[in-house]
């Protein structure tokens, strides 16, 4: 098992440095998952939302789902379609807004990344029981609870 590069005696607080520190080793596997295609997981995400949509999405609906601010979508959805992965439009009656959707190089893409991405995952899951797994998602929940808490304060 990999430790903390931290020894804490506060238990609470290990724990939540422990999901902190798997959040950072996950965003590094990620990088090497996507890249050369894309330059960030939150690109891959974009594309992942697009897809399962089926349909064209706003800038606010990715800032919503995704939990990023709509600046920072702004920035990824310029990347994305200057690489010819989606495309904007104009919504009719909304001058500000646009529907974004996949093009067909971007779900080529996107489906050549997710079979690595889902590879990965099992991979990594594969150390845990369906048992433990289940353990992880009620767990992580009640730690997103209190974040959210956190957040409305």
């Amino acid at each position: 098992m990999v430790e903390l590069p931290i020894r804490l005696n506060d238990k609470p607080h290990e724990a939540l440095m422990s999901v902190w520190w798997t959040s950072l080793m996950l965003k590094k596997i990620s990088t090497k998952i996507f890249q050369p295609e894309l330059a960030s997981e939150a690109q891959f995400n974009i594309l992942v939302l697009l897809k399962e949509a089926n349909k064209p999405m706003t800038q606010n609906d990715l800032s919503r789902k995704l939990l990023v601010d709509k600046s920072n979508i702004t920035g990824l959805l310029d990347r994305l379609e200057k690489q010819g992965l989606l495309v904007r439009t104009n919504v009719e009656g909304d001058r500000r807004s646009y529907h974004i959707e996949l093009t067909r190089e971007g779900r080529r893409v996107v489906n050549k990344l997710d079979k690595r991405y889902t590879s990965a995952v099992e991979s990594v899951m594969n150390e845990l029981s369906a048992e433990e797994h289940e353990t992880l998602i009620r767990l992580t929940k009640k730690v997103r609870s209190g974040l959210v808490k956190q957040l409305e304060e």
